[in-house]
């Protein structure tokens, strides 16, 4: 071998002992240069191979409601369907303003004109305003059911001439523009929600409607004899306690009989009448005499025994006891 040749050979040999560990050509694929912290990947392991093209997106399901709402319930197939059905199409030019309407919603074009028949009372002024028809007040709070009288308020997101204010009729429909008249009475304000958004998409694309109560007239209990405040109460449930109508009507008097409360469901024909002690309610908290009062109940306190036998007594001596008041009066 010639010296030359020797010495390349050598040279070869030398720099293939000094080379640093990771930089080998035919390794170069399974290790990174020394001092790094990534894992060396074997030769034979194979990459993972992504898919050509991903799956079609599908969007997610409409979401079911949650049941959070109180007094939200879907309303039936056949329930929506009798609800428009029953929807007097009217044509597509705006509706002229009915006789003695009242104007709600935010004023100029996108105000509704609302009927108001004779008789019934005038619509709040403002929402939540109690119009002149509440003489005693509010009671009770639950799951209601829309009536004649009632005041509810339509709003359509970005569409404020389809949103406004509209009076429940004495045919428990609402005269709405574009649309006619829609029947809403015997619904919730959740359910006629459901109706109004079905109804709407002849007319907007993703209609969103809210709708809220402003004036609760269809529904109300009388409350009258040895309380502080008798009269009629506006419900704002289908139900509410006795509990609750004997506290707003002022509480009794001294002379009440609350172990002998009437609460009387009035009948053509045949009245129910059940009496109830009302004293094992407020003062020992029995609240399974505590009943459900509906619409049109009406609730009696009847005075005490005590009570009816002096008021009759001073009735038979109020011209003897006036007569010597004036006999007094005369001699002075």
């Amino acid at each position: 071998m010639k010296p030359t040749t020797l010495s390349v050979v050598v040279l070869m040999l030398v720099s293939w002992s000094v080379m640093p560990v990771g930089v080998r050509a035919e390794d170069q694929s399974s290790y990174v240069p020394a001092g790094s912290t990534y894992v060396p990947v074997a030769p034979s392991q194979a990459q993972p191979a992504y898919p050509a093209a991903y799956p079609a997106y599908q969007p997610p399901p409409n979401p079911v409601p949650s049941g959070n709402i109180i007094g939200y319930k879907p309303i039936t197939n056949s329930a929506l369907e009798a609800a428009m059905s029953g929807a007097t199409r009217a044509p597509s030019a705006a509706t002229p303003a009915y006789q003695s309407a009242g104007t709600y919603g935010a004023g100029g074009s996108g105000a509704i004109q609302v009927s108001v028949a004779p008789g019934q009372p005038q619509p709040a002024a403002a929402p939540g305003a109690l119009p002149a028809g509440y003489l005693t007040g509010v009671v009770g709070e639950g799951f209601y059911t829309l009536g004649r009288d009632d005041v509810i308020q339509v709003d359509v997101r970005n569409q404020p001439e389809f949103s406004g204010a509209f009076v429940i009729g004495f045919d428990g429909k609402i005269q709405y523009n574009y649309l006619g008249d829609i029947p809403v009475a015997g619904l919730t304000k959740y359910e006629v929600q459901q109706v109004m958004e079905k109804l709407l998409e002849r007319f907007v694309r993703v209609p969103m409607v809210n709708v809220t109560i402003l004036a609760y007239n269809s529904k109300v209990v009388y409350v009258i004899g040895e309380v502080n405040a008798p009269g009629k109460f506006i419900m704002r449930g289908d139900a509410i306690k006795l509990r609750e109508a004997i506290l707003a009507a002022g509480l009794p008097t001294k002379t009440a009989a609350l172990s002998r409360v009437h609460v009387i469901k009035p009948d053509l024909n045949d009245p129910d009448i059940r009496v109830i002690n009302v004293k094992r309610i407020l003062y020992k908290g029995a609240l399974k005499d505590d009943i459900d009062l509906t619409t049109g109940v009406i609730v009696v306190v009847p005075s005490t025994v005590w009570s009816t036998v002096n008021n009759f007594v001073g009735g038979l001596f109020s011209p003897v006891t006036r007569a010597a008041r004036m006999a007094a009066l005369a001699a002075l």
